[in-house]
């Protein structure tokens, strides 16, 4: 999808209070990486999306000092957010960091992350740093592999 196509897409979402940036240097996204951030973008809790041309953070809150760059360290006390790395040549969807004070709303980022994802993508963890819940997540979403 060509940068005029998804910006067309994500202004919605930035005209209601969302903020859905692209950093300047990608000119084109998968339609998967599109869907996966409007997906995010519908969560109530998430405010702030950045778009790379390898990865996708979005959060409830930025960093003060960087205003487009989402939090999403994990045992952070107040933000929501999640870190996914991907790559367009073999089609997989790194869950990088998880963070939720919250309870359920790790839950509901990775099913937004899945839902529609096509077959062809693989959803991974490389590391699970959680302390229980990217196994818990693997349980329930048989389709995730953990490498």
């Amino acid at each position: 999808m060509q940068r005029k196509q998804f910006d067309k897409l994500f202004l919605p979402f930035n005209q209601s209070g969302k903020q859905i940036w692209v950093v300047t240097k990608v000119k084109d996204l998968p339609q998967e990486i599109v869907q996966i951030a409007t997906n995010l973008a519908s969560l109530d809790f998430i405010r702030y999306i950045r778009i790379c041309d390898e990865s996708i953070t979005a959060s409830s809150e930025n960093y003060p000092n960087r205003p487009k760059v989402p939090v999403t360290r994990m045992h952070h006390p107040t933000a929501i957010g999640i870190e996914l790395l991907y790559s367009k040549r073999y089609k997989t969807i790194d869950f990088s960091e998880i963070n939720s004070p919250t309870r359920g709303n790790g839950s509901k980022m990775v099913e937004a992350v899945l839902d529609k994802l096509p077959d062809a993508w693989y959803p991974i963890v490389l590391m699970d740093w959680s302390g229980g819940f990217g196994e818990k997540m693997m349980k329930k979403h048989p389709r995730i592999e953990l490498i």
